[in-house]
Formats: C-alpha cells, sequence, structure tokens
C-alpha cells in the first residue's frame, strides 16, 4: 500500500505536469499564430503594420527591402522604429522625413540597435529581425513569469496567461512596439533586486529606459523593502534615479545634436488627472448605446474595467514594502494623468502603456478562492489581446523563387474591404478596380493569374492589362473559377484593371455598399520572362 507522503507527493506533480503542460500548450499555440503572419516573400513583416500610406515616404533602405504594406493605412508605430533600425546612428537625412517625429522617436533606440545587430546591417535581415523581437521577448517574459507564477495550479496559470495574453503584450508583439521587451526588462531587473544583487537591476533598468522611457517609473524597484524612511534612503533612491537614466540622458543629447530638438515631446498624451480615464468611459459607454451589435465595442469596455480594477486595486490596498507594489503604484499614478491620445482607440495604446501595472497587479493579488473573482475581472483584456494575433487576410498569393516574387509588388486599387470566411478571402468591386503591378527588378517577369470569381448577378467582367484586353468572361453569382492568363511585365509600375459591362447594385438595405464582382483567393505565379510557370 502506497504510504501517504508518498501519494501526496505524486499527485504534487501530476497536477504540477498538467498545468506546465497548459502553459506550455498556450505557448505552442501562441507559436502557430505568429507563425501564420509569414507571407513569402515578406517574411513576418506583416508584424510591422507598414501602411501603403507611409510607405511611399519611407526611406530607400526599406522601400528596397520586400515587406508587407497594408493598403489604404498609415500603419502604426512599429513602421517608424524600424526604418530607425536601419540607420540606427541617425545619420539618413531622409529619416527626417519618414517619420512623424524623429527626435521623439529615436529616444526609443534599443529595438533599433539589437535589430540592426541581429540582422548584421542587412537591410532584409534587420526588418526580418525587428518584426520577431517581440516574439523572442514573449518566449523570454513567459519563462520568466513562472518565477512568480509556477505552473503547479489553476490560480497561478490564470495570472500568467491574463499577462501573456493581455491586450498590451498582443498589442506589442502585433505591431513590433517597445513595450513587450521594456517589461521582460523590468520583470529581470525585478528579480535581480529580489535575489539581493541591485547593483545589476540598476544597470538592467538602465538600459530598458532606452526601450521605453516609462522604464524610468519602475525606478522605486530599487529600494530596499524596509519601512524605515529617512534622507539616507531618500538620496540613495535619487542616486539610483540618476543612474538609470544617464544611458537615456547621453542618447537623447546625441540625438538632439544629430537630429535637432523634440519638436512635440509627448506632453499632449497627459492631462488633467482622471480627465482622459472618465473621456475613455464615456466614449465607451456612448460607443454601445448606437444601433447594431459591435464586438469590438464590447471588448473594449472589458478591457477599460479590467484596467480600471487593476489601478484601483493597487492605489487602495498599500504595500509599500512589497517590490511589485512600488512598481505598480508609479504606473497606477501615470493612468490617472494620461491624456486622451493615449485611450483614443478600440481599445486604445493605454493598455500596453501601463504594462508593468498589469503585472504587478497579477502578482500582488493574495492567492485564495475569494480572490478569484478580482483575479479574473482584472485580466478582461485577454478578450481583446487574443484578437490582436489574427493575421492579415491574404486576397492574392505569389508562387515562384524567392528572387522573383520578391521583385514583384503587387497592389490592390479601388476595391472595398477584404472579407474572409472559413479559409477564403475576397473583395468586391463596385464596378472598375484594378491590381497596380510593379517590377522593382531589371529583367521582364511572366506573371500568371488564376483564382474565382463571383458578380452580384450575371454579367461580364473583362481585364486589361496595361489598357490592353487579355481576359473577358461571365460572372454568376456562385463563385467559380477563373483563368486570366499570363502577362508579361517589364520593369516599372503597370495597371491590371477590371471593369464590369456594367455598374454596380446595392445587394441589400443593411449593405451600404455598390457591389458589382468580387475575386476570391487569387493566385499569382511568377517566373522569369520565358521560364516555367511553379507547379
Amino acid at each position: 500500500m502506497m504510504a501517504p507522503a508518498e501519494n501526496t507527493w505524486r499527485r504534487a506533480v501530476r497536477v504540477g505536469c498538467t498545468w506546465r503542460g497548459a502553459c506550455l500548450l498556450c505557448m505552442a499555440l501562441f507559436l502557430a499564430a505568429i507563425a501564420r503572419f509569414y507571407i513569402p516573400p515578406t517574411g513576418f513583416s506583416s508584424l510591422i503594420a507598414i501602411g501603403a500610406k507611409l510607405d511611399s515616404h519611407a526611406v530607400t533602405a526599406l522601400r528596397d527591402v520586400p515587406h508587407y504594406v497594408y493598403e489604404d493605412s498609415w500603419g502604426y508605430d512599429g513602421s517608424y522604429y524600424v526604418q530607425i533600425a536601419l540607420h540606427p546612428l541617425l545619420d539618413e537625412p531622409a529619416l527626417a522625413g519618414a517619420i512623424d517625429n524623429l527626435p521623439y522617436r529615436a529616444k526609443r533606440i534599443l529595438l533599433s540597435w539589437l535589430a540592426w545587430g541581429l540582422g548584421a546591417g542587412q537591410p532584409e535581415w534587420i526588418v526580418q529581425a525587428y518584426a520577431l523581437l517581440n516574439v523572442v521577448s514573449w518566449l523570454g517574459l513567459a519563462t520568466l513569469l513562472w518565477r512568480w507564477f509556477p505552473p503547479n495550479s489553476l490560480d497561478n496559470f490564470l495570472r500568467w496567461a491574463g499577462v501573456m495574453f493581455s491586450h498590451g503584450v498582443c498589442m506589442s508583439v502585433r505591431d513590433s512596439l517597445a513595450d513587450g521587451p521594456s517589461l521582460l526588462l523590468v520583470a529581470v531587473a525585478v528579480m535581480l533586486v529580489e535575489k539581493g544583487r541591485r547593483n545589476a537591476g540598476t544597470m538592467l533598468l538602465a538600459v530598458a529606459t532606452l526601450g521605453k522611457e516609462t522604464s524610468l517609473l519602475a525606478v522605486p524597484a530599487l529600494l530596499r523593502g524596509k519601512k524605515k524612511t529617512g534622507w539616507r534612503r531618500a538620496i540613495g533612491l535619487a542616486v539610483r534615479s540618476v543612474l538609470v537614466a544617464l544611458p537615456l540622458l547621453a542618447w537623447m543629447i546625441y540625438v538632439r545634436w544629430r537630429v535637432g530638438p523634440v519638436g512635440d515631446a509627448g506632453l499632449g498624451n497627459f492631462a488633467l488627472p482622471l480627465t482622459g480615464w472618465l473621456g475613455k468611459w464615456s466614449d465607451t459607454v456612448a460607443d454601445l448605446r448606437r444601433p447594431g451589435f459591435s464586438w469590438s465595442h464590447l471588448a473594449t469596455l472589458l478591457a477599460v474595467i479590467a484596467l480600471t480594477v487593476q489601478c484601483a486595486f493597487v492605489g487602495l490596498r498599500w504595500r509599500p514594502t512589497e517590490i511589485w507594489w512600488r512598481v505598480g503604484a508609479p504606473f497606477a499614478a501615470l493612468l490617472v494623468l494620461l491624456g486622451q491620445p493615449v485611450w483614443e482607440g478600440a481599445p486604445g495604446a493605454v493598455f500596453r502603456v501601463l504594462l508593468p501595472l498589469t503585472l504587478a497587479f497579477n502578482v500582488l493579488v493574495p492567492r485564495g478562492r475569494r480572490w478569484l473573482p478580482l483575479l479574473l475581472v482584472g485580466n478582461l483584456s485577454v478578450m481583446t489581446g487574443l484578437a490582436e494575433l489574427s493575421p492579415p487576410d491574404q486576397y492574392y498569393r505569389l508562387h515562384g523563387r524567392h528572387a522573383d516574387i520578391a521583385a514583384l509588388r503587387v497592389e490592390m486599387r479601388g476595391w472595398h474591404q477584404g472579407e474572409s470566411k472559413a479559409g477564403r478571402c475576397w473583395r468586391w468591386s463596385a464596378s472598375e478596380s484594378s491590381l497596380v503591378l510593379t517590377n522593382r527588378g531589371t529583367t521582364p517577369l511572366a506573371v500568371h493569374f488564376s483564382g474565382w470569381g463571383r458578380a452580384v448577378d450575371a454579367r461580364r467582367i473583362t481585364a486589361a492589362f496595361d489598357g490592353r484586353e487579355v481576359w473577358q468572361g461571365a460572372l454568376a453569382p456562385r463563385v467559380t473559377p477563373v483563368d486570366l492568363g499570363s502577362v508579361l511585365i517589364q520593369p516599372g509600375e503597370h495597371v491590371l484593371a477590371f471593369t464590369s459591362e456594367r455598374p454596380g447594385v446595392k445587394p441589400s438595405l443593411e449593405d451600404r455598399r455598390t457591389l458589382s464582382f468580387a475575386l476570391y483567393d487569387l493566385e499569382v505565379a511568377v517566373t522569369p520572362a520565358g521560364g516555367q510557370s511553379p507547379p
């Protein structure tokens, strides 16, 4: 008969393996989601969120590298930082015209330096390295958090998942931002302080400020966790604050010398206490009252509730002797002062800006069943975080040798917003739309188009390449195969235009669009002129 102690030990091992397996499964699912962002020949660059409106003004080093472009969009902040990564010494004059506020953006240089180093100075490698830095940071943070949330219980699993799949962390990964990697550095610095290595923690926190200047708010973590106060403790904190800020100050001096003073220092991100928070609540409630259900509005409400609970918990439960409280409290105070630009959006940038507060909340909430409701409510932003891991819909797919498809750029103009369902992607046209094809190489390319088509009613569609008709066919309300044949694309820009024999119609009272025909899952096979089409 098994001894009670041995039985207890085996049960503990079995439970531990179960929750560790759940964490590993979540990590595997995360990597599977990231793998869906890989698109030949642009690699993982869809994680950087480079918009077409910005791309035309980008530095030459970025334009010459195959990268994913989001149509009809300015993109997001990562598209600025990747350009700095291509010129990390800020010695490219074109940066001033390519980046909205170069002195302000250039302060956050750490990821750009890392991407340049990992990419060995090669532009194509730098872009891919920059896109994946957040993914590597996510894996590092997921492992590090087992220090505070050992994978041996449901309670710890909820805390771990609440951080790793929070909206702020997932948004940082999705748009290649500095917030996720900065959170990792802050967490490592706290770990070092907990181990008694305050000097090492100070150095690492100084490095973190080069990624995100708000990491300075974590300086109170460097204090000794004793209750005594006095001038010695204040002086010690002041000295360590200066040491943490020195690398950032030195880099800002270089930035000013190289590119000039900051025009907009980001002061517009602050407002009178609680005005930004109250405005967000007002906008969120107003959105929910509008006719028609919108998941994004409901998800935003859940995320705002979660962040409010985190701030209230840290602010009302005074624990200055606990290191994570000393990390979370300054960020809770920051929430009170943030203005409308940080809160706006669905759900908004505030959730990534306050990531240290999210981690501190999950560490500080006491264990026990009676605290479980608070823990769940404080992590409701997971509902929006998971949505951030959805890859862009692919309305066309390129096939061929890497060098050939890297030379071809395809841009869709005049189409309605894309739609997808059950693995299929399509775009509707009102009556006239086009594919703009740019051969960025020096030799002609043979390009073959095939896919599926559908019309709102029976009608004929014509395709013309640079004004010369290359295909004509009848489309019906059901999806049917379409083979447009091949065209020869010389170096430069060309247009494949689609027109309908008559104007589009409004299909229903609910749908206000004018629709004529749609293209589904367009396959684009690229070969050198005179070569064989790929299978």
